[in-house]
């Protein structure tokens, strides 16, 4: 591919982007409260965290949760 860079749209990946996320859970800062605050929402026990200890959410999940 001679070192080019493939960007997804978004709304195409598998799991929900840091600035969706920052939308659902506005106006928290913290990387805990917005888990805890997901997991309320999605009504699961916890998420898978990033090294950084940012929440990962599903998009498969988020949508069949939010419909």
């Amino acid at each position: 591919m001679n070192g080019q860079q493939i960007i997804l749209p978004v709304n195409t990946l598998p799991y929900l982007s840091d600035a969706e996320i920052n939308d659902l859970c506005r106006p928290l800062r913290s990387n805990q409260a917005k888990a805890r605050k997901l997991c309320a929402i999605l009504g699961v026990k916890e998420l898978p965290r990033r090294p950084d200890g940012s929440p990962i959410v599903g998009r498969r999940l988020f949508e069949e949760r939010m419909s």
